[in-house]
């Protein structure tokens, strides 16, 4: 499959092959082992700081996904949960059997495949690592990682009120204050932060006579504490509680933003955590850091399964209530000036990681019937617990002053326990407890441990320039297709991936650069996809390995600091994808085609002006490549554009912008199905549709 023509403004960043970002050398990678900075990572890595978030007026991760090279998510649900990396990750989840491909980390708690506490207010900055970060993030982590670190308490009062309001009935608050108790040194300090988001969400119910069925109605609120035991010792606490309460009313027959559903579902989240992180220094040989982890989530998500109010075409609802807890312990020692290894040439660190992942679910579906027919695999109880147990370690040793070899290990073990018990209505349609049978179960309960590690070589040829080089084994576990206990396709192997990639990092003062060139092979690549009965109502989704997988391309970025006030930046994905194998669904075959949701191309490229009197202006054009929407069919997107603009002004205490996003009101889909909507109007393309033009004002006050 060849490459398709790119717009005639990238050609010119394809000869440089080079990646950027503002501020280089001032920022450091938290979900690094080493913290180690933005210019020294040998990885794939894109790092947007507050600065930067707010010049580009996000206020949600979902706002930048799509602005970074080779990231794409599934629009599935009301904010991005289900996000691809290099043209690897899930795009729904409905078998009750979380797997994750990207990891999604918010101050280092796990959300992975719930991301929609992702907002960005008070936030430090958002990490992309992309390809495998198997030594970081073990087996969740087999395409890439999103890491949002949030700001830290601070020695010294600061306050921030931020407001925003624009169409769709747009309603934004945000109030930070942060400090310290008293003026004394290492005096406890605090950091508090309260965010509201509400909008309509685009869509206009004419059945209900509502524009309001795809709402969002979002409430997160954080909290710090970082305080000291002696000289050697400092706590780190960090307190997160969420409310996020937002409709679910997107597909529509016409594929518009005219819905036509008579019950329209919900897309919730309730989240409760905390992470404790303790720093201690009072060794010569080893500093030890640990941090523990928890969170509580409940999540409900369900939807119109018709679409439509018709009752002669009447499916019914789909509901999901999913409880998910984890919790998570990590010890890490890391050597010292002192303790240096191999003649005092090799920094080390080692590292000793538990976890476990406890989830319920309870998936339900209503039907007008005489005769109950089994959607989604659904009508079920279920209950999930994983278990981790790892143990990793990194060598840096330094062969000359500008030569570097690092080395990683990670061995994981993996307990999985699954619990089925299925329902299945009868012939009466009460709905009573009567109607239930729980005689059908699944159990499974795998184990497994599985190894992941990488080496890379970094040259520093001077000031200017780093390159780097390595190869890196990533993982992930296998599992088991619930509902599907006497099929050949019950279990699927696990995956290993090898990452290849080698990258230049250069900085010239005004122009800041970097690339990186990747290639991934990928071994018994497991792919998702759904079989369904044409005309009918049975849905089965399951997970399964096909024969191969190869994933290639580059990530590219420049930043021109054309004077003190103008600014121009431009970024670059190319992915190539080419999978061999044949789906469950043996009428449609993979081999010589790409993966889904990996355009072939993503683009950035813009300008900003800030001038030191206040003004302020910012234009931005973003594209996509048009991609395959599933595994199971051929159906794919169309190309994109999309002009987000933001002018404003800048004082000394306050800021004041005017913006707009989608400026053209480009119509794009995030999410396609093919399928016939149970009522026998054929085979159809049905999509899920980003958002339209809008238009807004946004305020901020510090003191």
């Amino acid at each position: 499959m060849k490459l398709k023509p790119l717009p005639l403004a990238l050609l010119a960043l394809i000869p440089g092959l080079v990646l950027a970002e503002t501020n280089l050398s001032a920022i450091t990678v938290s979900a690094d082992l080493r913290q180690t900075s933005q210019t020294d990572i040998a990885a794939s890595v894109d790092i947007l700081d507050e600065a930067e978030l707010q010049d580009r007026g996000a206020t949600h991760f979902g706002d930048v996904l799509l602005q970074t090279p080779n990231v794409n998510f599934s629009g599935q649900s009301s904010r991005p949960r289900h996000i691809q990396i290099r043209g690897i990750g899930e795009r729904d989840e409905y078998t009750g059997a979380p797997n994750a491909s990207v990891g999604f980390a918010v101050d280092e708690i796990d959300f992975s495949g719930i991301g929609m506490v992702g907002n960005l207010f008070d936030v430090k900055q958002v990490e992309v690592l992309r390809g495998p970060q198997s030594t970081r993030y073990g087996a969740s982590a087999l395409a890439g990682l999103v890491n949002i670190q949030t700001n830290d308490p601070t020695p010294y009062n600061e306050s921030l009120i931020e407001a925003s309001v624009g169409t769709d009935n747009l309603k934004e608050l945000g109030v930070m204050t942060s400090g310290a108790f008293n003026s004394q040194d290492k005096s406890p300090q605090y950091r508090v932060s309260l965010f509201k988001h509400n909008s309509d969400g685009f869509r206009d119910n004419d059945t209900l006579n509502r524009t309001d069925t795809n709402q969002k109605n979002e409430l997160t609120a954080r909290a710090k504490l970082r305080w000291w035991a002696g000289d050697n010792t400092q706590f780190d606490l960090s307190l997160m509680h969420a409310d996020i309460n937002n409709g679910y009313d997107v597909f529509t027959r016409d594929n518009s933003f005219t819905t036509l559903s008579n019950e329209p579902g919900e897309d919730t989240q309730k989240t409760n955590a905390g992470a404790l992180k303790i720093n201690w220094t009072g060794s010569n040989l080893y500093n030890l850091t640990s941090t523990t982890s928890f969170a509580d989530n409940t999540n409900n998500y369900g939807y119109d399964a018709d679409w439509i109010a018709d009752p002669t075409k009447t499916v019914g609802t789909y509901a999901h209530e999913q409880q998910r807890q984890t919790l998570s312990q990590d010890l890490r020692w890391t050597s010292t000036q002192n303790s240096r290894i191999f003649a005092n040439t090799t920094d080390w660190l080692v590292g000793l990681y538990a976890s476990q992942l406890l989830e319920s679910n309870i998936r339900a579906e209503r039907a007008d019937y005489t005769v109950y027919n089994d959607i989604y695999n659904s009508d079920s109880e279920s209950d999930f617990t994983h278990n981790k147990l790892a143990f990793y370690s990194q060598f840096d040793q330094s062969i000359s002053e500008k030569k570097t070899l690092i080395y990683s290990l990670r061995i994981e073990h993996h307990q999985q326990d699954y619990k089925l018990a299925a329902r299945k209505y009868g012939t009466d349609t009460s709905y009573g407890e009567g109607d239930f049978d729980y005689n059908l179960e699944d159990n499974f309960s795998p184990t497994e441990t599985l190894w992941g590690g990488s080496v890379h070589y970094q040259h520093r040829y001077n000031e200017k320039h780093m390159a780097f080089a390595g190869i890196t084994r990533g993982y992930k576990a296998g599992g088991f297709n619930t509902g599907l206990t006497t099929s050949d396709y019950a279990r699927f192997n696990n995956e290993t991936l090898y990452n290849y990639e080698i990258g230049l990092r250069s900085n010239y003062g005004a122009i800041k650069t970097a690339t990186t060139l990747f290639y991934m092979d990928r071994q018994n690549p497991q792919f998702d996809g759904y079989s369904y009965e044409p005309g009918g109502y049975e849905w089965v989704f399951f997970t399964e390995n096909l024969d191969s997988a190869k994933h290639y391309g580059l990530e590219t970025e420049i930043d021109w600091q054309v004077n003190s006030r103008w600014n121009l930046f431009a970024n670059l994905g190319l992915l190539q994808t080419e999978i061999k194998g044949t789906p469950t669904n043996t009428e449609f075959s993979m081999s010589g085609r790409g993966a889904s949701h990996a355009p072939n191309y993503q683009y950035l490229v813009g300008t900003q002006y800030r001038h030191d009197q206040g003004w302020f202006g910012r234009l931005e054009i973003q594209g996509m490549d048009a991609f395959y929407f599933d595994n199971v069919h051929d159906k794919k997107s169309e190309a994109y554009t999309l002009a987000n603009a933001r002018i404003g002004y800048e004082a000394k205490d306050w800021e004041i912008y005017v913006w707009g996003k989608n400026l053209t009101d480009e119509k794009y889909a995030t999410r396609g199905y093919f399928f016939d909507h149970f009522d026998g109007d054929g085979e159809q393309l049905y999509t899920a549709l980003g958002d339209p033009r809008q238009i807004g004002l946004t305020t901020r006050v510090r003191f």
